[in-house]
């Protein structure tokens, strides 16, 4: 069986939300003050998120990327890593974090099975880093990558999203890194979600497509493959690089035409696509235990999963993207 929406694209990748809480207050993602969060006792059990993935891979869903929130603030974390690798159909599991306790959970994350990290890192200079996030610090990050790489973690990959005139003048940094390391660097367009609508909206805007062909031209970038991926980055070589770096380019150059994603929220929302608000409250049937109200909950998100967003002229996601599962 597997899941086809309107459009013939087939979905075999879910983003599952483990918490809505987070360590950081980025900019461009949380405000500092006023979000109301959910208590742990309405977060989805893991025994809950089990069942559910134990239905979406029967479906033909068999890879999930464990989000936040900032994931590792879910107590026992690599328990449900485990978990979904012994008793789900799911083939890949990964997670994306901002790394802030990343060294102190690596080993069991890698004994656990995780198959590969993204890690949210914004600029390779500590005080922008810090200012950027509110509270991060750089050198915490580093550690975290380096635990993760000594304990054996195969893949590694960064993300950075680029804004205008905040952090869209390292480029060259980023290309001098992953020529001394095997890296994975991928470089994300701002959309307009949540509080970067109100923090310079689309203004932060930098069309890395055009950046992609500035750095062809002075760089001799070369097309690449990685390994493992499941989303819609395009991988570029640096020759005699050691690593290599992506570009996500949801606006100006839209890859809404092959998506093959959903997310689940921590409370259990099913969302067929990141830009609009709708979605299947499946919530109930999970903690009910109700197998078939959760496939057929799999299939409405299908059957509603729109074509692609219209944020090139002029729509607004307002939902918080922490919310929302990454």
């Amino acid at each position: 069986m597997t899941l086809i929406d309107q459009f013939g694209r087939r979905v075999n990748y879910l983003r599952v939300s483990v918490i809505d809480r987070c360590n950081l207050r980025c900019h461009f993602c949380m405000p500092l003050h006023g979000l109301q969060f959910h208590a742990p006792d309405e977060l989805l059990t893991f025994d809950e998120i089990i069942l559910t993935l134990q239905v979406a891979s029967r479906l033909g869903i068999d890879r999930v990327r464990l989000t936040g929130g900032e994931p590792l603030l879910r107590p026992n974390l690599p328990e449900l890593i485990g978990r979904i690798k012994r008793e789900t159909g799911i083939r890949q599991v990964a997670m994306t974090t901002n790394a802030m306790l990343l060294a102190r959970y690596a080993e069991a994350l890698v004994a656990s099975g995780l198959d590969w990290i993204n890690v949210s890192l914004e600029s390779l200079q500590p005080e922008r880093y810090h200012a950027i996030t509110r509270f991060g610090l750089l050198e915490t990050v580093w550690e975290g990558i380096r635990r993760a790489a000594a304990a054996g973690l195969p893949t590694i990959k960064i993300n950075a999203l680029i804004m205008k005139d905040i952090n869209d003048d390292e480029f060259d940094a980023w290309l001098d890194l992953i020529r001394e390391h095997d890296l994975i660097v991928r470089f994300l367009e701002v959309m307009p979600i949540g509080e970067i609508n109100h923090n310079g909206g689309m203004n932060r805007f930098v069309d890395l497509t055009a950046v992609r062909q500035r750095l062809i031209a002075t760089h001799g970038l070369e097309p690449a493959t990685v390994a493992r991926g499941n989303g819609p980055a395009r991988y570029w070589k640096v020759p005699g690089a050691r690593g290599k770096i992506g570009f996500i380019t949801p606006i100006s150059d839209s890859y809404c035409q092959d998506c093959n994603r959903f997310r689940l929220t921590a409370i259990g929302e099913l969302r067929p696509c990141l830009a609009y608000d709708i979605h299947v409250a499946l919530g109930p049937a999970i903690r009910a235990g109700d197998v078939a109200a959760i496939e057929e909950g799999f299939r409405e998100a299908a059957r509603i999963k729109p074509a692609g967003h219209q944020w090139k002229i002029g729509q607004k996601t307002e939902t918080v993207m922490s919310s929302l599962g990454g």
